[in-house]
């Protein structure tokens, strides 16, 4: 199958990370303000970590909320339009617009013109829950005329999994640590990288 490998494309990311970088660590920097104090419920746009590595983008606490962005380049990796995220008491939200993933191993992108995720606490003492939407999504492959889109679901159920090899895209996931629930957008997983869209975590700690 013709297209792109993985690793050229995150070695010629590592190469731009010198000047790169910088930008990616202002927008997180910018984004957690100083004396914040963290809280269990939070919210951030964007993360990364592995061979490249991106800070929480926008990150937010019941203390700081809301935090915007302008949005992430990191060319040849992932590029986002706007970033809002919300954090209170009883839910989080997190929202990011004009999603595009780059050179995903057999794949070449994936696309979303917005995507969110929220989680709220029960008012009645149950466990938090959540979910998220995910507009005009798919993952396409230029390189290949004749291998069709593959859609991505707007209202996907919990942990949908899209595998493509090495290659594993994870829409609405969510995962509950000791009370706490995340909620991921979409995640996406290979060998010695992740990336993370649109998060939202809230713990009943913060009732």
């Amino acid at each position: 199958m013709k297209g792109t490998s993985v690793n050229r494309i995150l070695s010629r990311a590592v190469k731009v990370a010198g000047s790169l970088g910088v930008v990616g660590g202002a927008l997180a920097f910018a984004a957690a303000p100083a004396g914040a104090a963290p809280t269990p419920t939070y919210a951030y746009g964007l993360s990364a970590f592995g061979v490249i590595h991106i800070a929480p983008v926008a990150h937010v606490n019941v203390g700081s909320t809301p935090q915007v962005s302008a949005g992430v380049v990191y060319p040849g990796f992932v590029t986002t339009g706007g970033i809002l995220d919300r954090a209170k008491r009883f839910q989080a939200y997190s929202q990011v617009g004009a999603v595009k993933v780059y050179g995903l191993s057999q794949v070449e992108q994936l696309n979303a013109s917005m995507v969110s995720s929220t989680c709220r606490l029960s008012l009645f003492g149950g466990p938090a829950f959540g979910g998220a939407t995910i507009q005009a999504g798919s993952i396409v492959a230029p390189d290949l005329p004749f291998f069709p889109p593959i859609p991505l679901i707007r209202n996907p159920a919990p942990n949908t999994v899209i595998n493509l090899g090495s290659l594993k895209v994870t829409l609405n996931k969510q995962k509950f640590t000791k009370g706490k629930l995340t909620v991921t957008g979409i995640y996406i997983a290979i060998p010695g990288q992740n990336l993370s869209i649109a998060v939202s975590r809230c713990n009943n700690a913060d009732r």
